[in-house]
């Protein structure tokens, strides 16, 4: 989905365990979660494994 969605999207895995202020900052209360950044701003959140729908979220989510 990477290669898909390359110079429209970013992706980015953080360890939380190994940034644990980043994910105070977006206020991660699960693993995984899934949160969609627009100018800085939080655009769109998931809690949870999102499996076969994640690509149609992250599509709904970057629309402009």
């Amino acid at each position: 989905m990477a290669a898909d969605v390359a110079g429209r999207v970013k992706l980015v895995k953080v360890n939380v365990d190994a940034a644990p202020r980043l994910a105070g900052r977006f206020d991660v209360q699960a693993i995984p979660a899934l949160v969609v950044l627009r100018d800085g701003q939080v655009a769109a959140r998931q809690a949870g494994a999102a499996g076969a729908g994640l690509r149609s979220w992250v599509e709904q989510a970057t629309a402009a």
